[in-house]
């Protein structure tokens, strides 16, 4: 075998091309796609058609809530109006229907607090009551606080002390106010005076104190109301 003939093994070997070129690909793949969009027209149509729905469902609820809180804006504004003038049971006949109208919005939660104030300085300790519990507004909103503030004092008005004592301690744990806080503190302690629960109500007076800072004037007026309590324990 002479040196110029090449064995089998020493034939260089070709490399495979790919008959598909990129372009190739991309049209076959975009045939396929338009093939699989004619066998599942109906599911096309569907997904678009609830794509549609949905998005004209979010924006009827948007508009149909900014409509319900303008409306609410408006005709408690009105009552306010009635409140001022000194129309009080139109106000609160007014209050109740709206609170039942527009639940669930922040104007609601106004007209609740606004309602049991009413019913509170005329005197109707038990409605007051049953119209803060009702609505069982949380802490997590100034309209909150201030309801469940008045459902507390309605309690204290009641003679319901017990009730009174959960209910400031519930506010002052859940308010972010300093004055709010130190007033709820104030009014528990005195629900436990009333209680005959002392030693109580001095843990709260010194825990007033210590939030009060150096120097703070109301210092002199808790120091001696805490002394007042301890001398009523010995």
């Amino acid at each position: 075998m002479s040196k110029n003939t090449r064995r089998p093994l020493d034939q260089p070997i070709e490399e495979t091309v790919d008959p598909l070129t990129a372009e190739d690909k991309f049209l076959v793949s975009t045939v396929n796609l338009s093939a699989w969009i004619r066998r599942n027209r109906d599911l096309t149509v569907i997904g678009l058609l609830a794509g549609v729905l949905g998005i004209a469902a979010l924006y009827y609820y948007v508009d149909n809530t900014r409509r319900m809180v303008e409306q609410a804006t408006t005709r408690l504004e009105a009552i306010h109006s009635s409140v001022a003038i000194m129309a009080l049971e139109d106000a609160k006949s007014q209050l109740s229907t709206f609170i039942d109208r527009f639940s669930g919005t922040n104007q609601a939660d106004e007209a609740v607090v606004l309602l049991g104030r009413l019913h509170l300085e005329a005197g109707d300790f038990l409605v007051a009551i049953s119209v803060l519990q009702a609505a069982d507004l949380s802490m997590n909103t100034p309209s909150g606080v201030q309801a469940n503030s008045l459902l507390a004092r309605a309690f204290e008005a009641q003679g319901r002390w017990s009730d009174a004592e959960t209910q400031h301690l519930k506010v002052a744990s859940g308010s972010e106010l300093e004055f709010e806080i130190r007033g709820s503190l104030e009014s528990a302690a005195r629900a436990r005076v009333r209680q005959r629960d002392f030693t109580g109500a001095m843990a709260l007076y010194e825990q007033i104190l210590e939030g009060l800072e150096e120097a703070d004037p109301r210092e002199g007026f808790y120091a001696a109301r805490l002394s007042e309590i301890s001398g009523s324990v010995n």
